[in-house]
């Protein structure tokens, strides 16, 4: 019987080092590839590692960012606020 190789996916790999690959976060994020190459030119989105021609995102990164977008709901109508 033949023994099979079987190569890990780059997302598995990248849960090793407690990041998500690209295409990962870019699932995540509800966005193209494309998309998180544009944010990391203008500086936008999570800190990243380029590991050779690999880009992780540090899960503690996304974590942060994530909570760098929370926005305090707040009503429409001045009435309705609490004074």
């Amino acid at each position: 019987m033949q023994a099979t190789h079987m190569t890990p996916n780059p997302g598995s790999l990248a849960r090793l080092v407690n990041c998500l690959d690209e295409s990962e976060f870019a699932m995540l994020a509800g966005v193209k590839v494309s998309t998180l190459d544009a944010w990391r030119k203008r500086g936008k989105g999570p800190q990243y590692v380029l590991l050779g021609n690999n880009y992780l995102y540090p899960i503690a990164a996304v974590e942060s960012h994530l909570t760098s977008l929370v926005r305090t709901r707040s009503s429409g109508n001045p009435a309705n606020r609490l004074m």
